[in-house]
């Protein structure tokens, strides 16, 4: 946060702290799950480029007005009744403010990261050099943002103190954050049940086991459901046609964005498995003969078994010897309820059984 706390006094509501902060959540989503599953190598993808920070800036455009509201509902509350009004926020987020803290959240993150991680490569795809790696030591980058930090805050603190009374006390003891109209407002609070249930029946599955099935079934509800009232011009309980168009919209992107991931992911199937065919290879070479199962290979010729999906839970690997023929597989998410990645020995390469 040192980087938004030493701005903000001068930039003041031209800049949300909030954005800023969930630019910064959102950006270490990935190597967080990386480090859950248990990812070897590279923490940190296509999130730590510039491409990828522009677009997860995007996502907390949407997102962080109806969730920064909340937050400073709350603030304020408590501000209000232990009578600090000097930290009474207004109860407005400004586009420009969450623009400018989503951007400056998501650029400044992958800026810093890149001075010391190794993995990152920051012009991704047009080129794969950091230029900014080792500019700076692993333990400056640390205290300049502890500096960042402390400074920062103190200045923020004396700018509230001088300049923002006179807001505070012309706010009502128990004034609500309005959720102002326009853009923010008809797309995200109001829209806000179709975007909790997509993301959690169509994205939570895909992103946790990687699973299709869950975010082609909400697709085709979405257009079974959707589609007539909004070809429809008569208001009902579910809203006008308009509001039905946007609720469309929304419950066709977050499904179609999954299954676009989940195939990506699921293609990388083979890739990541490969170690586990080189490990069996090689206990046959020096055994002379396939080991009987996968835990036969640890420790000597494999040390743990990779992930080789890029989800938090990881699938079932299956693999048995039956008559001195080994048998290798690994659920796809890419068909049908038995579609499987199957190693052919014999040919030495993947085949996808839909």
């Amino acid at each position: 946060m040192g980087a938004v706390l030493i701005v903000k006094p001068s930039l003041d509501q031209r800049i949300s702290l909030i954005a800023f902060g969930l630019a910064q959540i959102a950006m270490d989503l990935e190597p967080g799950i990386r480090m859950l599953i248990g990812a070897d190598g590279v923490l940190h993808g296509m999130t730590h480029t510039i491409l990828g920070a522009l677009i997860i800036a995007a996502a907390v455009v949407l997102m962080a007005p109806p969730i920064g509201l909340l937050i400073l509902k709350r603030w304020n509350k408590e501000a209000t009744y232990y009578k600090q009004k000097w930290l009474v926020q207004s109860g407005v987020m400004t586009r420009i403010s969450v623009v400018t803290g989503a951007l400056f959240g998501t650029l400044s993150h992958v800026a810093l990261d890149s001075l010391i991680h190794q993995d990152i490569q920051p012009l991704f795809p047009f080129s794969r050099a950091n230029p900014m790696l080792g500019l700076l030591s692993h333990d400056t980058v640390y205290l300049l943002c502890f500096l960042a930090v402390a400074l920062g805050l103190i200045a923020w603190v004396i700018a509230r103190w001088r300049s923002s009374r006179t807001l505070a006390d012309r706010m009502p003891a128990h004034d609500p954050v309005s959720v102002s109209s326009g853009f923010w407002k008809t797309w995200t609070w109001d829209l806000r049940s179709t975007w909790f249930w997509m993301l959690l029946f169509a994205a939570t599955p895909g992103v946790l086991y990687g699973a299709s099935l869950f975010a082609i079934l909400a697709l085709v509800a979405a257009l079974l459901l959707h589609v007539p009232r909004s070809r429809s011009r008569i208001s009902n309980k579910g809203g006008s046609a308009k509001e039905n168009l946007k609720r469309l919209s929304i419950a066709v992107l977050i499904p179609t964005v999954t299954l676009a991931y989940v195939f990506t992911v699921d293609k990388q199937i083979p890739k990541y498995a490969m170690p586990i065919v080189k490990a069996i290879e090689s206990f046959r070479a020096e055994e002379g003969h396939y080991p009987p199962t996968l835990e036969a290979l640890r420790p000597g010729y494999l040390v743990k078994v990779p992930s080789v999906r890029a989800t938090v839970f990881q699938p079932q690997i299956r693999y048995r010897v039956t008559d001195g023929k080994p048998y290798l597989a690994i659920p796809s998410a890419y068909g049908d309820a038995f579609a499987a990645h199957e190693y052919d020995f014999s040919a030495n390469a993947w085949v996808h059984y839909q």
